[in-house]
């Protein structure tokens, strides 16, 4: 739930000069190939200062630097960075990036090279700091000058904006965009979401910004995720840059390919659960992951109206086929990737709320809050809630085992 600047290089061929004996006859090597890789390099720079300046003007010749065929691209950036009011920004030119592929090639066209280039941007009325990364353009040479043929190459971050045209809704303190077409429910989830975590923690507004890609691969490019990382979570809390930097852009982003299998409670309480971790900057502190999950979940699930019969379905069939967990989930058990995450999840999420019934939510809160702020858990279970961990671990075990048998 989550760079590297190399300077621009000129390489100077020297070429030697070989003398051979046969004959007394000089053999010469031929001459050397001119490494151009210094004016592409200036003429890309020099487009990228071109767009920045477009972008920031909200013109449209942001268009006119597009390669031949790609111009639709970059008039999806031009509007999106308007919709966005992306400011702050900048592009500079790293350097060349690895070989594109063959079917990167094929799409960009023969002669089209990638390159590394930092990028720096913000979000007009959410972003209090600017996101700083590292990530790949697509030029083409085009006559007297190079031309941007795309965004992303490789296994670059690519920022969602600078993919295809994006909805952009905007509701206060809270910022939607959404790939692929309409912005459908998720408007409507996020405003909810952010009045869910509200009634909990009363003294968070915002902001909250959701962003949606159109496919799997989106989410991974925007990510910078390995395939299939995130197959199996519906959405995921972490930083537009990948950082941990203070101040970072925090962003919460959406698997449509599992969320769009959501029924609207369970779309309602995931997405007030990522909002909780936005809320309470869990991007950005060392805790047990039980409490972090759990802890979201509780406020997700606190007034919903959802009975723990179905908010636990999954836990509480394990419980009666296997028996109560010996101990709380630990982050290996709670890996993305982990086998049984949803019952998992559900039993993070009954720690958390027999925490809350057993000594009140405030304390919940208080107890949360200490270990986020690096409180040793052990010592958080004695100095907030007057217990042990090992007394805690008993009584919810006994409460889990109650709840298989009368849910």
């Amino acid at each position: 739930m989550r760079h590297r600047v190399a300077a621009v290089a000129l390489s100077l061929l020297v070429g030697l000069v070989l003398s051979g004996c046969s004959g007394n006859l000089d053999v010469k090597p031929p001459a050397p190939t001119q490494d151009n890789s210094g004016q592409l390099a200036a003429e890309a720079q020099q487009t990228l200062d071109d767009l920045v300046s477009a972008l920031e003007r909200r013109s449209a010749s942001a268009v006119d630097l597009a390669a031949p065929g790609h111009a639709d691209q970059l008039r999806a950036v031009a509007d999106n960075a308007k919709a966005l009011d992306v400011h702050d920004l900048s592009m500079r030119y790293v350097d060349e990036a690895a070989p594109l592929t063959s079917t990167e090639q094929s799409r960009f066209g023969d002669r089209a090279w990638a390159a590394t280039v930092q990028l720096q941007y913000a979000f007009g009325g959410v972003d209090a700091h600017p996101a700083h990364l590292e990530g790949a353009v697509v030029f083409a040479p085009d006559g007297s000058r190079v031309r941007i043929a795309g965004f992303g190459a490789g296994d670059a971050r690519t920022p969602l904006w600078l993919v295809e045209p994006l909805a952009v809704v905007r509701n206060g303190p809270t910022l939607t965009a959404v790939a692929g077409g309409a912005a459908g429910r998720y408007p409507g989830l996020v405003t909810r979401a952010l009045a869910q975590v509200r009634r909990t923690l009363p003294a968070w507004h915002g902001p909250l910004v959701v962003e949606v890609p159109a496919s799997q691969d989106e989410l991974d490019a925007a990510l910078q995720a390995q395939s299939g990382q995130y197959a199996d979570i519906a959405a995921v809390t972490t930083t537009e840059d990948g950082s941990l930097s203070s101040g970072a852009p925090v962003r919460v982003f959406v698997n449509p390919a599992v969320f769009a299998k959501l029924a609207d409670r369970g779309a309602q309480v995931v997405m007030s659960h990522e909002a909780t971790h936005v809320a309470t900057g869990a991007t950005f502190v060392s805790m047990p992951t039980w409490l972090l999950e759990g802890f979201a979940d509780y406020v997700a699930l606190n007034h919903a109206g959802v009975p723990v019969s179905l908010a636990a379905r999954q836990i509480l069939a394990r419980i009666r086929a296997t028996g109560v967990p010996s101990g709380l989930p630990t982050a290996g058990d709670l890996q993305p990737t982990a086998n049984g995450l949803g019952a998992t999840y559900e039993e993070a999420w009954l720690a958390c709320r027999f925490v809350a019934e057993r000594f009140g939510q405030q304390r919940l809160i208080a107890f949360y809050r200490a270990v986020s702020g690096g409180a040793p858990l052990r010592r958080a279970f004695v100095t907030v809630l007057g217990t042990t961990e090992g007394a805690f671990v008993a009584q919810w075990r006994a409460d889990l085992a109650h709840l298989a048998r009368h849910p």
